[in-house]
């Protein structure tokens, strides 16, 4: 087994044994499967969301209204993402990770809402813990999202 390729897209050709030997590196398949965890992702969460704004009692107003709908643009950004992934493509990786940071943001905005409107210390301690599930969440999608760019071999373009 051959391995330390110096061009991970090319044949080479090796001397082994006294005979030239054409050696082919075998790609990750990281990408392949991200990209599509990501499109079901997106799709399925999307379909979900979906279905929670037009509940007869989820609509809601103002920023919870805000809120449901930043979530469904960022999983059908991140099921969008994943299609470019699944192609190779490096901007796949970055648009998810972009929607995995717009969603914490938003959970951030909602957090402070939270604390605002109980107020007081128990104001504050609600919203701090309403803020451990977007930031534990996100923080998973993006490694998650990030994984082809650690592969080795992935050869995003």
């Amino acid at each position: 087994m051959a391995q330390g390729f110096s061009e991970p897209q090319a044949m080479q050709a090796t001397m082994m044994g006294g005979q030239h030997v054409l050696t082919v590196p075998v790609q990750s398949p990281a990408p392949t499967w991200m990209g599509v965890i990501m499109i079901l992702w997106g799709i399925g969460m999307g379909l979900l969301g979906l279905s929670g704004l037009f509940a007869e009692d989820g609509m809601g107003e103002g920023l919870y209204l805000v809120n449901q709908l930043v979530g469904i643009l960022t999983t059908l950004a991140i099921g969008g993402a994943g299609f470019m992934v699944f192609r190779r493509k490096k901007i796949g990786v970055w648009v998810g990770l972009g929607a995995c940071a717009l969603n914490l943001a938003m959970g951030v905005i909602v957090a402070l809402a939270i604390g605002d409107e109980v107020g007081g210390a128990l104001g504050e301690f609600l919203g701090g813990l309403y803020l451990i599930g977007p930031v534990i969440c996100n923080s998973f999608c993006a490694l998650m999202i990030a994984i082809p760019l650690m592969a080795t071999g992935s050869n995003l373009e």
